[in-house]
C-alpha cells in the first residue's frame, strides 16, 4: 500500500533565505496577502538540511530518520511544484556543540532553505536559537517542552514530535480512569525525564490521584536494581516509567522482570519506553505494557498501516517513531512548496507552516497551535504480538486534540517554572 501522495494543488498543511539578520526576506507564497517574489523558475532548487544523530549513542535514531526520508522521497519524488528538492545530511554525533557547528555549516556553506531536526533535546534549543537569528525556518523533531513554550520562536516549529509532557498527560488521565488512586514514578534524571514525569503527575493528580514517591536515575545508569527494589517495596496502584528510550528502557524491563515487579504492580510509561527497538531487545517480557505516544506502529488506521507495511517491506524492520516523524515532516514541507509561486522563505514560510492541517499527513488529524506545536491525537498503546510473532504497540484508546498544555490555562501554565525534580505538578 502506498502512502497518500500530496498534489501541488493541495491546501497548505503542516510542515529560509540565509541572511544573518533578524529581518525575514519576502516569501514567494501565494494567497493570504503574503509577500511574493513572483513565479519561481522551473526547476528551482529548494535545499533542505537535516540534522540527525548518525553516530554515537543515539546513532540508531539517525538511521531510522534517513530510512524514513528515503522512503518519503521514493514515494513523493524529488520534485514538487516548481522545485527540485536537494537534501543535505549532517551528523550531530549526538552532541549539542557538534549540532550547532553543523547547523552553521548548513546555513553558511550549504545555503539551505530550511532545516529539519535535530532530535535530541540538548541539541534542539541551541540549534533553534541559532537558526532563529539566521532567519532560517527550523522544523524541530525534539520533544523538549520549552522549545514551543517559554523559549518559543516564530521560526521554530515542532513538526516531528509532540512535547514530552504532552504525550504523558493522557497516560496520567487514563491511569486514573482505570481506578488507580495512588502512583509512584521512576524517570531519567534530565529534562526529558522530568517533563515526561511532570505530564503524568499533573494529569493524574488533576484527576484526583496521589503520587506518593518519585525516583530519578542518571541517564548513564547501567544497573537499576536498587531503584526497582524500592518500587517493589511500595504499596501503590500503578507505576509510571519515564525512560530515555535507550538501554535504560531495556535495563528497566529486565530488572523489573527479575524482581517480579512486572507481575506485582501495573506499569504505564512514556512514549519511548516501549519503542520498537526496545521491544526487539527485551522480547516477550514487555507483552501487555501500556504507554502513550502520538505514533503506534500497531495502529490499524489504513494510512498508518500502509506506511508500516511499506516501510517493513522496504527495510526489513518496523518503522520507529523517528521514521514516522521525518516522513510526516516531509509531507508538510511538500504541501507548502506545492502551493508556492516563488521560493518560500523566512517568516512567511513559518507562518504558512503554522497554518497547516495535520489531516493531510500520516499523523491523521490536528493542527499547530500559536506556539508552533502540534495539537493532535495521543494514543494509549499496549504491547501485543502480531500473528508473525513480532511485538508492536497497538492502540487501545485515542485522546484526540491533545494540547501541549493539556486542559490547563496556557498563560497560567507558562507562568509556572518548567518541569524539574522540584516542580512536577501543574
Amino acid at each position: 500500500m502506498m502512502i497518500r501522495k500530496i498534489s501541488a494543488a493541495a491546501g497548505v498543511t503542516l510542515a529560509a533565505a540565509l541572511v544573518l539578520t533578524a529581518c525575514a526576506p519576502s516569501s514567494g507564497l501565494s494567497g493570504g496577502g503574503e509577500a511574493t517574489d513572483g513565479p519561481a523558475d522551473t526547476g528551482q532548487t529548494f535545499k533542505i538540511g537535516v540534522l540527525a544523530p548518525m553516530t554515537s549513542w543515539a546513532g540508531a535514531i539517525g538511521v531510522d530518520m534517513q530510512q524514513g526520508w528515503d522512503m518519503f522521497l521514493a514515494d513523493q519524488g524529488q520534485e514538487i511544484g516548481s522545485f527540485k528538492i536537494e537534501t543535505v545530511w549532517e551528523d550531530t554525533a549526538s552532541d549539542p556543540d557538534t549540532a550547532l557547528t553543523k547547523a552553521r555549516k548548513l546555513v553558511q556553506e550549504d545555503h539551505v532553505d530550511l532545516v529539519i531536526g535535530p532530535v535530541l533535546a540538548s541539541e534542539g534549543l541551541v540549534v533553534g536559537d541559532y537558526l532563529t537569528q539566521a532567519g532560517v525556518v527550523n522544523l524541530a523533531m525534539t520533544a523538549a517542552d520549552d522549545l514551543t513554550q517559554r523559549l518559543a520562536s516564530p521560526m521554530v516549529i515542532r513538526t516531528g514530535s509532540f512535547t514530552a509532557s504532552q504525550m504523558s498527560f493522557p497516560v496520567g488521565d487514563w491511569a486514573s480512569k482505570q481506578g488507580y488512586k495512588t502512583a509512584a514514578t521512576i524517570c531519567v534524571d534530565y529534562a526529558f525525564g522530568w517533563e515526561s514525569c511532570g505530564g503524568f503527575v499533573s494529569a493524574f493528580t488533576a484527576a484526583g490521584g496521589t503520587v506518593t514517591n518519585q525516583l530519578w536515575y542518571p541517564g548513564d545508569a547501567s544497573d537499576l536494581s536498587s531503584y526497582v527494589s524500592q518500587l517493589g517495596s511500595l504499596d501503590v496502584d500503578v507505576i509510571f516509567v519515564g525512560s530515555a528510550g535507550g538501554t535504560d528502557s531495556s535495563n528497566f524491563f529486565r530488572t523489573a522482570s527479575d524482581f517480579g515487579l512486572l507481575t506485582k504492580t501495573p506499569i504505564v510509561s512514556n512514549c519511548c519506553t516501549t519503542d520498537q527497538a526496545i521491544l526487539e531487545d527485551v522480547g516477550d517480557i514487555a507483552l501487555g505494557q501500556i504507554s502513550g505516544s502520538f505514533y503506534a506502529e500497531g495502529n490499524d488506521d489504513p494510512v498508518v498501516a500502509g506506511f508500516v507495511e511499506q516501510y517493513e517491506s522496504k527495510f526489513g524492520v518496523l518503522p520507529s517513531l523517528y521514521s514516522f516523524a521525518v516522513y510526516s515532516t516531509g509531507q508538510m514541507v511538500y504541501d507548502v512548496l506545492g502551493k508556492a509561486s516563488g521560493k518560500p522563505t523566512g517568516q512567511a514560510l513559518a507562518d504558512a507552516i503554522r497554518g497547516v492541517d495535520l489531516g493531510s499527513t500520516i499523523i491523521g488529524s490536528g493542527s499547530l497551535d500559536e506556539y508552533g506545536n502540534p495539537v493532535g491525537p495521543v494514543f494509549i498503546r499496549q504491547v501485543v504480538k502480531r500473528a508473525d510473532g513480532k511485538l508492536v504497540n497497538a492502540v487501545i484508546e485515542t485522546y484526540d486534540d491533545v494540547s501541549q498544555f493539556w486542559t490547563f490555562d496556557p498563560k497560567a501554565y507558562l507562568a509556572n517554572p518548567p518541569f524539574s525534580q522540584e516542580f512536577q505538578q501543574q
